[in-house]
């Protein structure tokens, strides 16, 4: 299964968890018709003064912002095939690299310390989780030198997944994760 169909099927789930609680849940891969056009387009990462085919640099899966300030609590890049480590890279360096991230080019998304990415691979042979941790620690240290906007995020996890139940489980665990470090940091202000 791929063209974004597992990836189109977990936004719609993460709608119904979230939306309640006050979140857009925002997403390529929709269906026309099945899915609200409001939710639905490209999540731009971009550089410069305007969102531009020249200036963008990834386009993301799935974006969890709160709707009221645009604050983006999870970035969501979902490979449904292996891929190979480059790819994984380019997912991550793309949008550190990038100043700005935005909705259907009108709808300008904040990140920051409260941002978590994730960036989930369908897993393939052997061991490769342990080559996504070696990735995210050297992530880690390319991303304390960045300066640019995008570089505030504040947790980056690059994991394997086995199936669309482990996908879900993982996506919500990191999504939960980053809401209750941002409501712990809003307490102690």
């Amino acid at each position: 299964m791929t063209n974004g169909i597992r990836t189109a099927r977990l936004a719609r789930t993460l709608q119904e968890i979230y939306a309640p609680r006050g979140f857009d849940v925002l997403f390529d891969h929709g269906v026309t018709g099945q899915d609200a056009s409001a939710a639905m387009g490209k999540i731009a990462v971009w550089f410069g003064a305007e969102n531009s085919r020249n200036t963008c640099l990834a386009e993301l899966d799935i974006a969890v912002v709160q709707a009221r300030t645009n604050r983006v609590y999870a970035l969501i890049e979902i490979e449904e095939t292996p891929v190979a480590p480059k790819q994984l890279l380019g997912d991550v360096l793309a949008t550190l690299l990038g100043e700005r991230i935005s909705f259907t080019r009108n709808r300008s998304l904040q990140v920051g310390p409260w941002t978590t990415l994730l960036v989930l691979v369908q897993a393939g042979s052997g061991a490769q989780q342990t080559r996504m941790d070696f990735l995210s620690a050297q992530l880690k240290q390319i991303q304390s030198g960045l300066t640019t906007a995008n570089a505030s995020i504040g947790k980056i996890v690059l994991c394997a997944y086995r199936d669309e139940a482990e996908l879900e489980n993982l996506v919500r665990r990191e999504i939960d994760a980053a809401l209750v470090q941002a409501a712990k940091k809003t307490s102690s202000q």
